[in-house]
């Protein structure tokens, strides 16, 4: 096997350039309670029934669940526990190799959150909490000098996630030998909270927007795969065994769910991704204020929080404004209280049924509701229908509708206007039916909800089931606040 390039320790020469603000970052959580899985532990002892293949990088096993709390109990610290199993102090030693510089932070396991950073020390607004060196990132351009001419030779197009993940497979590999493997034990070994890691009678208990959003990442994952096996054909010498599609998902998982985004502004580069040990330790919460930035003078990667801790907190970083479908897909967690929740509707509004619509007029209106720019993308929050939804449901309610007909086409005139925002209305009638069908469209999801929680009451409690629980939960209590505020004759 080739030896492979490794982001060096202290006192090398570290990769040139400059590394802009990260806009959102990726952790990989393992549930700790119904609600919210910031955990960084091991999800391994906490899937039941799990026939997954998790890599294996050591000799000794990890430390079960239960094994790390009572240690952590004997160093308890205010609102956590703090953590102090070997393979965390051999973590911290390896970072000090790194050079990495000490922190006001260390790992602890908290009740609602499970794993996460716990201050050691009150912590100001504007205080920098983590650095990382920048030779300590793993990123596209650190790892050129392994596989840049490779590439180069490979003609095909690749990208930074994929060879990254590629890079974390081969450590896992021969680990012993890549200088990492103090960081590689901290990695979780198994994503059987991540719904594409689901089976498929759990993954059929997602809502549809998220089911499609599954489906694409799994297309991802065996594409990134299926090139990845070919760029191995001519690169055998990077391997000691053959590439199994369970090892490559895993590190793809690892990358997805702990890379942070390097230039803010550019987010949907290929090649804008890097891993960043010890940051993604810091769990997420919707309301925590930082910022990520490269600090020319410190040569490291900053995140630097807005709000002040006391001593004892847990510290949080913010991935974004999503809701917990997108982050239980992409994370494998749900938070809770999220404010940016909402309920997509597109199915079951191209599936219900208005009373004098024919297949044609139907067809003809999602045709100018395309054209229109208005087709899809229909949500509804709490106490609160999207404005696109409201067009859509106005123009499904026009009829009789052909488009050859005046009437129609003065109809048709009259939508623009309300959508432009020049009219307040089609018609008294077309607004007067407008709540009654949204609370059909609402009967239908809040019917689908009760039925899924009734299935997944049924099955036995583990950390997925709850996440699921929980999202249809918050669908359920939307909709319910929807249908609340048409009973009550307030406007949508």
């Amino acid at each position: 096997m080739t030896e492979l390039f490794i982001p060096v320790p202290t006192g090398s020469v570290a990769a040139a350039g400059q590394m802009p603000p990260p806009k959102r970052r990726k952790p990989d959580k393992a549930p700790a309670t119904p609600i919210q899985s910031n955990s960084r532990e091991s999800v391994s002892a906490r899937n039941n029934g799990s026939t997954s293949t998790a890599p294996v990088y050591h000799k000794q096993s990890r430390k079960g669940r239960t094994s790390r709390l009572r240690t952590a109990k004997k160093n308890k610290d205010l609102n956590g526990a703090i953590i102090k199993d070997q393979e965390y102090l051999d973590f911290l030693e390896w970072l000090k190799n790194m050079g990495c510089p000490r922190t006001k932070l260390t790992l602890a396991e908290f009740s609602n959150t499970g794993r996460g950073m716990m201050a050691t020390k009150d912590i100001k607004a504007g205080e920098v909490i983590v650095q990382v060196p920048e030779r300590n990132l793993v990123t596209m351009k650190s790892l050129q000098s392994t596989y840049g001419a490779r590439i180069a030779r490979f003609g095909k197009k690749v990208n930074s996630h994929m060879i990254i993940a590629l890079h974390i497979a081969l450590l896992v590999q021969a680990p012993e030998r890549s200088g990492w493997l103090p960081y590689l034990r901290m990695l979780p070994k198994k994503f059987d909270t991540m719904p594409v890691r689901y089976p498929s009678e759990l993954l059929e208990l997602l809502p549809q927007n998220a089911q499609v959003h599954v489906k694409k990442q799994k297309a991802k994952i065996e594409a990134d795969y299926n090139i990845t096996l070919d760029f191995l054909q001519t690169n055998a010498d990077l391997l000691t065994r053959p590439l199994q599609y369970e090892e490559y998902e895993w590190a793809w998982l690892v990358v997805n769910t702990r890379c942070i985004y390097l230039d803010a502004k550019n987010q949907s580069a290929a090649d804008n991704i890097a891993l960043a040990p010890m940051l993604d330790f810091l769990n997420h919460t919707h309301d925590a204020k930082t910022e990520g930035a490269f600090c020319t003078k410190t040569k490291s990667y900053q995140i630097k929080t807005l709000l002040p801790y006391k001593k004892g907190e847990q510290v949080f970083i913010n991935y974004g404004p999503h809701d917990n479908c997108f982050i239980l897909v992409e994370y494998g967690f749900v938070t809770p209280n999220n404010p940016y929740n909402y309920v997509t509707v597109d199915n079951d509004f191209m599936q219900l049924s208005i009373p004098g619509e024919s297949a044609a007029a139907k067809k003809d209106k999602l045709e100018l509701l395309d054209m229109a720019g208005y087709h899809g993308d229909y949500v509804l929050h709490r106490n609160d229908v999207s404005f696109r939804l409201l067009a859509g449901m106005r123009l499904r309610l026009v009829n009789p509708f052909n488009k050859s007909s005046v009437a129609t086409q003065l109809a048709i005139a009259q939508w623009h206007n309300v959508v432009n925002g020049e009219l307040d209305q089609i018609s008294p009638e077309n607004e007067r039916l407008v709540p009654i069908h949204i609370e059909r469209l609402c009967d239908e999801i809040l019917a689908l909800a009760k039925k899924n929680l009734g299935i997944l009451a049924r099955k036995k409690t583990t950390f997925t089931v709850m996440h699921l629980q929980q999202v249809w939960i918050e669908a359920r209590d939307i909709i319910l606040s929807i249908i609340d505020k048409i009973h009550r004759k307030e406007e949508l």
